[in-house]
């Protein structure tokens, strides 16, 4: 766990302009869109005076500002906090709650600046001290992993550029969905592409969304299993996703924050090689949330301590065993074993049978029981997924005589792309 604020690795998610920088530059410098900030340098040799982030650049666009002629200094941000590599962690997330700060410039110990603390530094730190907990069920379409935020506006296509600058400088919108009256969503503008355009010295109030707006969109159903919607948004790399209910009503737009979420649950990284070694290696990965573990798992206020690194399993007739090592403090080290029956060759559906006997104290079965069966499962049916060819799933599975796993593969019910 980290100490001090030096021993975090700083991302270098920032650029350096100088004092006399205009609008246009900092639009540049921002547009990587690994650059969330641009610092700003004070004449004369005064260090780190300021800084602009994409939604005080947009604001200052959004007002008429010329890109080619307003400073940046005009619209920087000065309330600066500055902490040095020595400051212990604890203390520096208590000053940056009570300070707020525009940005936190970290010096080392002669007070030279050394890095940027970016948002996601802050987030990374703040994670070190979170304790790991565990939901009632581990998430398998788009609709149940992610919870689609209003991170977006619809603006027409036939607006300026001014009014989607307008839009995007709100620090909770990333995008702007353009609309045709008789086509519906048509293009997005993201806050990225919206800075490379501003970097050329186009004047936003002549400029129209049409004109400039990415077309690739890619539309996919709620109940798309989560290894699908992966590999359909690698395969089309698209400029937005936009997500539909069943009835191909518009139900979110799938930001990359939103990706992401969904790559913790699942994604073509999963490896299934036909052997168990696989799958306990990555129940022993999920179970921790990909983390080294031990790992605590809290729900409605009980404790369950996961040793994930010495999670086992066999099989035994055609029967799955999973063997999870646990503690809490009424019992001890305990291990529950879970079973489930996955049929014989002679079926082939995609169903299995937990057994309701759970080995374990009742005091476990009676809070974890089914949170462990419920969660178990779903890592090991996404294993089984991943054995299946390219854009399939298993529709049938069962265990073999020699104790193997074998699949029937097919389409997904609920299919990648939704015609819309």
């Amino acid at each position: 766990m980290l100490s001090t604020i030096g021993e975090l690795n700083l991302r270098d998610e920032y650029a350096l302009l100088p004092h006399n920088a205009v609008l246009a530059d900092v639009a540049k410098a921002l547009s990587p869109v690994k650059n969330s900030a641009a610092l700003i340098r004070g004449g004369k040799g005064k260090g780190i005076v300021g800084i602009v982030k994409v939604q005080m650049l947009l604001k200052a666009l959004s007002q008429g500002g010329d890109p080619n002629r307003q400073k940046a200094s005009d619209c920087m941000g000065t309330n600066l906090l500055r902490v040095r590599i020595d400051m212990p962690v604890g203390m520096a997330l208590t000053k940056i709650a009570e300070r707020n700060p525009d940005a936190v410039i970290v010096l080392d110990m002669e007070k030279k600046f050394v890095g940027y603390l970016s948002a996601e530094d802050y987030r990374s730190i703040k994670n070190q001290f979170r304790v790991n907990t565990a939901e009632e069920r581990i998430p398998t379409t788009i609709g149940e992993a992610v919870d689609l935020r209003d991170e977006f506006r619809n603006i027409s296509s036939k607006d300026r550029l001014e009014k989607a600058a307008l839009l995007l400088r709100r620090p909770n919108v990333q995008f702007v969905l353009a609309q045709n009256k008789k086509k519906g969503i048509e293009g997005v503008l993201s806050v990225q592409h919206l800075l490379s355009i501003f970097q050329k010295g186009l004047n936003p109030d002549k400029e129209q969304v049409r004109k400039h707006m990415r077309t690739n969109l890619l539309r996919l159903s709620i109940n798309t299993p989560i290894d699908v919607a992966i590999e359909a948004i690698e395969e089309r790399t698209p400029d937005g996703v936009l997500v539909l209910n069943t009835d191909k009503s518009f139900a979110g737009f799938l930001s990359p924050d939103d990706y992401r979420s969904l790559m913790k649950y699942g994604g073509p990284k999963i490896e299934n090689d036909g052997s168990l070694d696989s799958l306990i290696e990555l129940l022993r990965n999920r179970t921790a949330n990909s983390n080294e573990g031990p790992v605590v798992w809290t729900h409605a206020g009980s404790e369950l301590l996961i040793r994930n690194r010495d999670i086992k399993a066999k099989t035994k007739e055609n029967m799955l065993l999973v063997y999870i090592p646990v503690e809490c403090d009424q019992t001890g080290l305990q291990i529950v074993t879970l079973r489930y029956y996955l049929g014989d060759e002679s079926q082939m559906e995609r169903l299995a049978v937990a057994d309701e006997v759970i080995d374990a104290p009742e005091i476990i079965t009676k809070h974890w029981g089914l949170i462990l069966q419920e969660s178990v499962w779903n890592i090991v049916l996404s294993w089984i997924d991943a054995g299946t060819p390219a854009g399939k799933i298993a529709t049938g599975f069962a265990l073999s005589s020699e104790g193997t796993i074998r699949t029937k593969a097919g389409k997904p019910r609920e299919l990648l792309e939704v015609s819309a």
